[in-house]
C-alpha cells in the first residue's frame, strides 16, 4: 500500500480516473444523442481536435474551472463575433477596406486573433492568470 501523508494515494487516483471515464462517457452519449449519429468524422474530425485546443489553452490547462470558463467564451465567440463584425461594418461603411476587413465572413480571421492575443497576455490561461493574481 503506498500511502503519502496518510492518504491512500492508489484509492483517489482509481477513484478519479472512474469518474473522469464516467463524465467523458456521458459526454458522448450527449453528443451522440443531439446529432442521433456517431462516427470518427463527429468525434474525430480535425475542427473538434481544433475546438477543445482552442477551449483549454484560452480557460487554463489543468483545472476543471479552466475548461468550462474556456467553452463558455469559445460558445459565446462562435455565436457573436458574427454578430458585432456585421455592426462593425455597418459602422465604418464609409472606409470600404475596414468595411471589408470587419466583414462577417472573416469571423475565423478575428476568432484566430483573438486566440493569438489571449494566449499573449494569458500564457497560462485565464484561471492560471487569476491564480496568479490571487496569490500575490
Amino acid at each position: 500500500r503506498a500511502e503519502a501523508i496518510g492518504y491512500r494515494v492508489v484509492v483517489y487516483r482509481t477513484t478519479a480516473s472512474v469518474l473522469s471515464a464516467l463524465f467523458a462517457t456521458l459526454a458522448g452519449a450527449m453528443l451522440a444523442i443531439w446529432l442521433r449519429y456517431n462516427g470518427p468524422d463527429t468525434s474525430l474530425s480535425f475542427e473538434i481536435m481544433i475546438d477543445v485546443l482552442l477551449i483549454v489553452v484560452i480557460g487554463g490547462m489543468g483545472t476543471m474551472y479552466g475548461a468550462a470558463i474556456g467553452a463558455a467564451l469559445f460558445v459565446v465567440a462562435q455565436s457573436y463575433l458574427q454578430d458585432l463584425l456585421r455592426l462593425g461594418s455597418e459602422a465604418v461603411s464609409g472606409v470600404s477596406w475596414l468595411a471589408a476587413l470587419l466583414s462577417p465572413d472573416r469571423w475565423l480571421l478575428w476568432l484566430g486573433v483573438l486566440f493569438v492575443l489571449s494566449v499573449y497576455y494569458f500564457p497560462t490561461g485565464i484561471v492560471g492568470r487569476l491564480r496568479a493574481r490571487a496569490q500575490r
